[in-house]
């Protein structure tokens, strides 16, 4: 099944993706209000419920924590000496005013997962889902940044945002963690968040959250867009595998001695002008590029090899939806990179992989360029057993 719907745009709605990205995106939070409690339920298949939303990492107690305010408890105390799962413990802390924090939950909720991936598709950012479940009129975080920007999904209940506008934490800062002053903040902004709300906040916003008279439960989806820093430290990394300067080993002494230390500055000068080179900088966008292939959704093939069966010219097929993928070259041809999966084939088959991997709308198959017709039935026939293309009804 392809979640078609679960897009950036499906979130945002009634605010444009084109105005969110120009308008707000790193600027300034929003809160999308839309009196619609049903508006998130496609997301957890019908699991709203805190058993199940518990129940769902039970096999991975390193995501789940319970937080009350700056006390965090450990997952290891949530087990028992037999390994099974200690919901009773976890119902006793909750009742005490802990909020249950569930991470990665994408992990095991597949419409999460393609709700995801449709997000790093379309803006070139890994991103990860948490569930914060908070009883009636409690408290979990105290005031707090973040260092990515999120979107905040009320899943059920309500809850208060106090947003401090005007006391962002500068990048640098956040990269040391320094913490939150509360004596030096402004006055909130307060956004009640009602079920079915969205709330955007960038990066370094300042923020706090209480539950209202019921029980709340919330997904944050974190949008990591890499920074300068991590394209430099790819570029970098790429360029230590064809240039020797950058494995020159320090002087000896260079710890104690001025004059050896002075010289260091002429050995990092080289490499620093390599780093400015368009083919080194086009190497850590690779990199970033093929993190984001990694993380694709991997397509359910199902009735795969069915469906390609009488696959001819006139059949119609369109790419799974969420994929994001990446054509590169080789030395005996050409490979198509999606998910964990590779296709590889000859160099003639460098249009026709491009085409379906840049491709957005359905098209038949005697539309791949540079093919002959077997080819072409070919080539589909194996993208639709791989997962890649679907076939539509002719």
């Amino acid at each position: 099944m392809q979640h078609r719907e679960l897009s950036l745009g499906w979130l945002l709605a009634p605010l444009t993706v084109d105005t969110f990205l120009e308008d707000v995106w790193g600027t300034t939070h929003y809160h999308v209000k839309r009196d619609s409690p049903g508006y998130f339920d496609s997301l957890l298949d019908g699991s709203a419920s805190i058993d199940e939303l518990v129940g769902l990492l039970r096999p991975d107690l390193s995501l789940f924590g319970m937080v009350r305010g700056d006390d965090k408890k450990q997952p290891y105390l949530y087990r028992r000496p037999d390994g099974t799962f200690d919901a009773e413990r976890v119902g006793k802390d909750f009742a005490d005013g802990y909020t249950i924090v569930l991470e990665s939950v994408q992990r095991y909720v597949r419409a999460l997962a393609a709700l995801l991936h449709s997000l790093e598709v379309e803006l070139n950012y890994p991103a990860q889902v948490n569930a914060y479940i908070t009883r009636p009129e409690s408290r979990g975080f105290v005031c707090h940044y973040d260092d990515h920007d999120v979107l905040i999904l009320q899943i059920r209940g309500s809850k208060l945002w106090h947003v401090y506008d005007g006391a962002d934490v500068a990048p640098h800062r956040m990269s040391r963690h320094d913490p939150v002053d509360p004596s030096a903040l402004p006055p909130p902004t307060d956004v009640h968040l009602g079920t079915g709300d969205l709330l955007y906040l960038p990066r370094g916003r300042v923020h706090a959250a209480e539950a209202t008279t019921e029980v709340s439960v919330h997904l944050t989806l974190g949008l990591q867009a890499p920074t300068l820093l991590m394209l430099v430290t790819r570029a970098l990394n790429a360029l230590s595998y064809s240039d020797d300067r950058v494995h020159t080993q320090l002087p000896p002494r260079y710890l104690n001695a001025p004059e050896v230390r002075a010289g260091l500055s002429t050995l990092v000068r080289g490499v620093a002008e390599a780093l400015e080179e368009p083919g080194t900088v086009a190497a850590g966008i690779d990199s970033l590029d093929d993190d984001l292939v990694r993380r694709g959704l991997s397509p359910p093939v199902g009735q795969a090899l069915s469906n390609a069966v009488g696959i001819d010219g006139r059949s119609r097929v369109t790419k799974y939806q969420p994929l994001y993928s990446r054509v590169t070259d080789v030395p005996d041809g050409v490979t198509l990179h999606f998910a964990q999966l590779t296709v590889k084939a000859a160099a003639d088959h460098a249009d026709a992989l491009r085409f379906v991997s840049d491709s957005t709308a359905p098209f038949r198959v005697c539309d791949l360029p540079g093919l002959s017709a077997a080819q072409q039935a070919e080539l589909a026939r194996s993208l639709i057993v791989s997962g890649f293309l679907v076939r539509l009804p002719d």
